[in-house]
């Protein structure tokens, strides 16, 4: 066992796997005398969510890490050729096959029990996007041992540094057919040299030279322009959208706050209207103890009355 296989096996783990499956790693490692590469293992990075994501599509998708790969072939073909229609035609399908990625693993994540968060997918996308404008990140991202996000748009190489765990060659270098322009293959010998074009032979060259590669970054600027183009007329849709469903959302909060206005509104009035009442109770349970004292002082006056009234009459009555 090397680094870079101990690596292979080690971000095929899942997350919460990750760092007891590292230790068992270097634990093995030192059992076999190799204490160098123990501490190699150790001294691995855990992935970012997203780039183990992208790893776990390399293991066990990598149909769809080959699709990204080879359509960024294509969309950088057109661009080295300006060929500006084909190159505006791939702009026009890429972000579909990036959300079909992106989809993909989210959904494997999902099947392997570890679901991304929004920051992450986001960080998938932007991963692939890179993979498709740059051969370099293309690379890295199908080795399967990703640390981290990448980030370019194809205007400049995408800083790969630490990117890839256990980093060898081949992991994050372009392939010579790609690396190599069309345009720069090796001239012929000639098998006599023309003395009369022999002194300005060099000066020709060079000037040819710099209108290639002036021609190439002019073409690189206008593919960048065209993809920016792309880019910003997604943008402006979503956001378009997205304004329309704030929109919404604000008419949906200023009901709801209206309502809530109206029933505080409601609630005073109805606590003001009770305090009332509860004033007026007051009042009337005031006036109901007094009269229920006046009533019993008037019954036990009737009964006094009554009392000497009846004396009276047994009185006539004995008289009579």
């Amino acid at each position: 066992m090397d680094l870079r296989d101990a690596a292979q096996e080690l971000y095929a783990a899942l997350p919460r796997d990750f760092t007891a499956q590292r230790t068992a790693l270097a634990r093995k490692a030192k059992e076999d005398g190799e204490k160098d590469l123990a501490k190699q293992i150790g001294s691995l990075p855990k992935p970012a969510a997203g780039a183990w994501a992208i790893n776990m599509l390399a293991v066990h998708k990598p149909e769809v890490v080959d699709g990204v790969v080879r359509f960024g072939v294509s969309l950088r073909s057109a661009q080295e050729a300006s060929d500006a229609e084909a190159f505006r035609e791939l702009g026009q399908q890429r972000q579909g096959e990036l959300s079909s990625a992106v989809h993909a693993a989210k959904d494997l994540a999902a099947e392997l029990g570890a679901p991304l968060s929004a920051a992450a997918a986001a960080d998938v996308e932007q991963t692939l996007r890179a993979a498709m404008a740059d051969a370099g990140a293309a690379a890295a991202v199908a080795t399967g041992r990703l640390v981290r996000g990448l980030s370019g748009s194809g205007f400049e190489s995408v800083d790969l540094t630490d990117a890839v765990a256990a980093a060898g060659p081949g992991d994050t270098v372009v392939a010579e057919a790609e690396a190599v322009p069309k345009d720069a293959a090796t001239p012929k010998k000639r098998d006599r040299p023309e003395p009369a074009k022999e002194t300005r032979a060099p000066k020709k060259a060079s000037q040819e030279e710099a209108t290639s590669l002036a021609d190439r970054r002019a073409a690189k600027r206008t593919a960048a322009l065209e993809e920016a183009r792309a880019d910003f007329e997604a943008a402006d849709h979503e956001a378009r959208k997205a304004e329309g469903a704030a929109a919404e959302a604000w008419d949906v909060v200023k009901d709801l706050t209206d309502r809530r206005a109206n029933l505080k509104t409601d609630i005073e009035e109805a606590k003001r209207r009770l305090a009332e009442l509860e004033a007026e109770l007051i009042g009337v349970t005031r006036d109901a103890d007094t009269a229920e004292s006046n009533k019993k002082l008037a019954v036990r006056a009737a009964t006094q009355q009554r009392r000497i009234a009846d004396q009276a009459q047994r009185r006539v009555e004995r008289l009579s």
